[in-house]
């Protein structure tokens, strides 16, 4: 049985309220009265969760960056074709993004140019950890002869992360509801007909 909103521990509940915020609104709208606001509770009452805001922004980084970690390594675990493997990894990337309502995309932009070092360092980290797991299942997919050998397999991974960063950016900038890749199995299909052979 699914988790309402309603069921979720007050703790959750700011989490969430936080990570919409940021993509909704912006980081200059995460403020302890704006979060409060949309949980119903006070802007005090966050303070007996957290010690600070950017603990809740750690926290949301570090979820998003171990559930994508764990994800690639569960597909991996689930002995598939290479093929579907990375398809796999590209299934529970994006659903991820959707339970964090693109909140990490939208940081990652945020910090690299506003000079955070401290939440620049851990979303490069994750980025660069991710790229490189990317890039092994890839580089194995051209060994079998199964992906193309004139693609660079660092930068194809980064073209997949940088392509999901676009369809937050997309989602934001027109305002929309709803899920944020509005059809996974599509931009996933899109996606591989570039780097597998014909």
């Amino acid at each position: 049985m699914l988790q309402t909103v309603e069921d979720l521990s007050t703790k959750e509940k700011i989490i969430l309220a936080g990570a919409e915020i940021i993509v909704k609104e912006g980081l200059r709208k995460f403020t302890a009265k704006n979060i409060g606001s949309k949980v119903g509770i006070t802007d005090a009452a966050i303070y007996k969760h957290f010690t600070s805001l950017d603990e809740i922004i750690v926290e949301i980084i570090n979820r998003y960056i171990s559930r994508c970690s764990q994800s690639v390594d569960r597909a991996i675990a689930m002995n598939l074709s290479t093929e579907e493997t990375l398809k796999q990894v590209m299934r529970e990337y994006i659903k991820v993004l959707e339970e964090t309502k693109g909140a990490v995309p939208i940081l990652c932009f945020e910090f690299s140019r506003s000079g955070n070092k401290k939440f620049f360092d851990i979303l490069h980290g994750f980025v660069e950890s991710y790229k490189e797991k990317l890039s092994q299942i890839i580089g194995k997919g051209i060994n079998e002869g199964i992906v193309r050998e004139d693609i660079d397999p660092k930068e194809t991974a980064m073209l997949f992360v940088g392509l999901i960063q676009a369809k937050v950016f997309a989602y934001v900038m027109e305002n929309r509801e709803g899920p944020i890749i509005r059809n996974p199995e599509g931009l996933i299909s899109e996606l591989f007909y570039g780097i597998m052979k014909r």
